[in-house]
């Protein structure tokens, strides 16, 4: 089976060698829809692109950069969207545009932007244009909001070296995904960067970043995940070859510690990756860190002998698409006995096998994999809609259907 790099880890990289006009070259890279979007970008700001599926090459040329318009556009990533904010923020004397989709602009930039604009950027909304004007950003003292999104405290991190001075970020009490928060940290770290945290405050100290001619990047954790739990099923996916940098934590990492609490057997070394399938005891899974598991696992709940909970997962309701919506809508159709509280998911056992049913994936590529999952044990079912898989996983939708029962 084939595991992409991480999405995640590799447009962090992509925007830290921007920041930096750098020239590198990315193995077991992940051309994903996601990913694409942003290489539109680099490519739109000065950045010459060539390679395969497995690797890619970023040369930056400055004939390009010169001859730019700096006119972006965003219509699904919202990772490289906010990301992309800070990095035109941070660009003296260039005025960019951004024509942004409703779907991003309903999932929130401004905490991102207020922070951006106290700083010496100046950044308007006109409909579905966002311009800004760049200048080297002042830095300095900074509350930011993250109830919703732990990408506007990233992608300040991100620009944080670039600043007059150092950027000292503090983070709401309520900090949402602070596991990503602690990947952009590691990342900017791993290439020279300095940082100190002080309680809820961050101080991310301004000056140079080193980056390597060649980056291997983790294999994506979240399609281990997919995998993991399709092997916890019993379907003989038991054994697979990762790529892992020791020194970064993707959130999804925790599947692990979950499937552990679930009573599957684990063997982990730091290149692969067993698992060991047995009878799934029910538990209360904590998914304040890594909300994206939330669907798989919602899934795998249906096959444990005692009730699974699922909790602090109220904000998926604010990603691609509504998530809990999406998992209940399905438990629905299936006949699943259940109960949600608003940030609480309690699942019963499964007791009976649904006939012929379609399940809605909302344009969702977390749902897509989820019902995946619920098609693996029951073959009748289909899905309205694959395509959104390309969001995160670059190869066919067959690739995640080649598997074989060992148990039912």
């Amino acid at each position: 089976m084939k595991i992409p790099g991480s999405k995640s880890i590799v447009q962090r990289l992509m925007l830290i060698m921007a920041y930096s006009r750098a020239e590198m070259n990315f193995r077991n890279y992940n051309p994903c829809s996601d990913v694409l979007e942003l290489e539109d970008a680099l490519k739109t700001f000065g950045y010459r692109i060539s390679g395969n599926e497995e690797e890619r090459n970023f040369e930056f040329s400055l004939e390009q950069f010169e001859a730019s318009e700096h006119s972006y556009a965003f219509m699904y990533n919202a990772t490289g969207f906010r990301l992309w904010i800070s990095f035109l923020a941070s660009q003296p004397g260039i005025r960019s545009r951004i024509w942004v989709s409703d779907i991003l602009l309903q999932r929130g930039y401004a905490p991102l932007t207020q922070a951006l604009e106290a700083m010496g950027a100046e950044i308007s909304l006109d409909g579905n244009l966002l311009e800004i004007d760049g200048t080297k950003l002042s830095g300095g003292r900074h509350h930011l909001a993250g109830d919703i999104s732990s990408q506007y405290a990233s992608s300040l991190i991100l620009a944080a070296h670039r600043m007059k001075e150092d950027l000292a970020l503090e983070l709401s009490p309520f900090q949402v995904s602070q596991s990503y928060i602690t990947l952009s940290l590691q990342l900017f770290q791993l290439f020279g960067g300095a940082y100190e945290k002080h309680g809820n405050e961050l101080v991310i100290s301004a000056h140079e970043l080193s980056l390597p001619k060649t980056y291997t990047v983790d294999s994506d954790i979240s399609t281990v995940a997919y995998y993991a739990v399709l092997a916890a099923m019993g379907v003989e996916v038991v054994h697979f070859s990762i790529q892992r940098n020791l020194n970064v934590d993707q959130p999804d990492i925790r599947i692990y510690d979950f499937l552990r609490q679930l009573g599957v057997g684990i063997r982990r070394g730091r290149n692969y990756v067993k698992i060991l399938p047995a009878k799934l005891q029910g538990s209360v899974l904590d998914l304040s860190d890594c909300p994206d598991l939330m669907p798989i696992l919602s899934i795998l709940a249906l096959f444990c002998q005692s009730p699974v909970t699922l909790k602090n997962i109220g904000r998926l309701r604010f990603k691609e698409s509504d998530r809990i919506q999406g998992i209940c809508n399905a438990l629905d159709k299936i006949g699943a006995d259940y109960h949600f509280d608003g940030d609480k998911l309690e699942i019963q056992p499964l007791r009976h096998s649904p006939g012929e049913l379609e399940l809605d994936s909302q344009n969702d590529h977390r749902l897509v994999m989820a019902f995946t999952l619920l098609k693996s044990r029951f073959p009748a079912i289909t899905i309205n809609d694959v395509s959104p898989l390309k969001k995160s996983f670059p190869y066919p939708y067959s690739e995640l259907l080649d598997f074989k029962f060992v148990k039912n």
